[in-house]
């Protein structure tokens, strides 16, 4: 998916239609419309690392070498979110203790499963997502008007995009229902 389309998503929402059509024909931006696109790709970032956070995250797994039973969170590639587990080269779990910036765990060679934030992306980044182009744009559409303090219509854009992730997850999981007994 490219950010481009999804920004011309969001433009289509907010009515701004000279500033897709520069977007499409890749023209030189006004101070104003460069503002407006600076904003909207801002916004695209910030909605991505809702979406990551709270309804589909990044798991990276790093083999890593403690130091004293340290591991710094600079020695990950990613920026970390939230330690899922610590396993040793068997796959057993290492106990671990966290703290700001490192892990205390027990154990020299470990390997680490974290969730991690997505890289930021300019209007030319592209990223996979099984989210549609049209749920972020929603996203991207709510964060932009919060910026204006547009609040109600924030709040409005706010749940089309609540409601279409909850769709999107209720599609990803099936549900199971205890089975009732009768007395």
């Amino acid at each position: 998916m490219l950010v481009k389309d999804v920004i011309l998503k969001a433009c289509d929402f907010i009515e701004n239609e000279e500033l897709a059509q520069a977007i499409i024909s890749s023209s030189q931006l006004d101070q104003e419309n460069q503002n407006v696109l600076d904003k909207l790709v801002k916004c695209f970032n910030l909605v991505r690392n809702e979406i990551v956070c709270e309804y589909m995250p990044i798991v990276k797994m790093e083999k890593v070498i403690s130091c004293e039973n340290k591991i710094l969170f600079s020695q990950l590639s990613g920026k970390v979110v939230d330690i899922i587990s610590v396993k040793d080269k068997f796959g057993e779990n290492v106990k671990f203790k966290l703290y700001d910036d490192y892990i205390m765990v027990e154990g020299q060679e470990v390997f680490v499963y974290y969730n991690t934030l997505p890289e930021e992306l300019n209007i030319d980044g592209q990223f996979n997502s099984t989210i549609s182009e049209r749920v972020y744009a929603y996203g991207i559409v709510r964060e932009y008007y919060f910026i204006q303090t547009l609040y109600e219509d924030a709040k409005v854009w706010d749940e089309r995009f609540k409601n279409s992730i909850q769709t999107f997850e209720r599609k990803k999981g099936e549900t199971i229902i205890p089975r009732r007994r009768w007395i």
